[in-house]
């Protein structure tokens, strides 16, 4: 496990935050990537959550908000809301993947050894927030 994984989760030990996440060690990445596993609930919809620590100067916090949402009849507007909350918040951004799911990052930069536990606690805070405000929104654009 790498350093940050590591500080990661002394702090949940510290917390006393328990069976909130699977984790996951990436065999072979060259980053030594960790991946801590578990969901979000917004509005009774439970949401994939990953957040994933490594040896570079990034960290990430990756939710999905919907797989396989994109169609040609969507796209547009799906594209002109996520568009809005992409310009309106700098610290994350939507982005559907190559197989056409809706995917929320949020960039975390941290030095190694650096406490990243209140950090990551507090981008949920503000991504939770956001979701009880926008999914609703979103999704009618998906739905449309």
């Amino acid at each position: 496990m790498n350093k940050k994984a590591e500080i990661f989760l002394n702090y949940l030990d510290e917390k006393n935050i328990e069976n909130v996440f699977a984790i996951e060690e990436m065999p072979n990445d060259d980053w030594e990537s960790s991946i801590f596993r578990s969901n979000i609930d917004i509005g009774g919809n439970k949401l994939p959550v990953g957040v994933i620590l490594d040896n570079s100067i990034y960290g990430m916090i990756r939710i999905l908000i919907a797989p396989n949402a994109r169609t040609d009849e969507n796209e547009l507007a799906v594209l002109r809301v996520v568009n809005e909350y992409n310009k309106k918040y700098k610290s994350f951004k939507y982005y559907f993947d190559d197989k056409g799911s809706l995917v929320l990052d949020i960039c975390i930069l941290s030095a190694e050894g650096e406490r990243l536990g209140d950090l990551i606690y507090a981008m949920f805070d503000v991504i939770i927030n956001h979701l009880n405000e926008s999914y609703k929104e979103i999704m009618h654009a998906i739905w449309a």
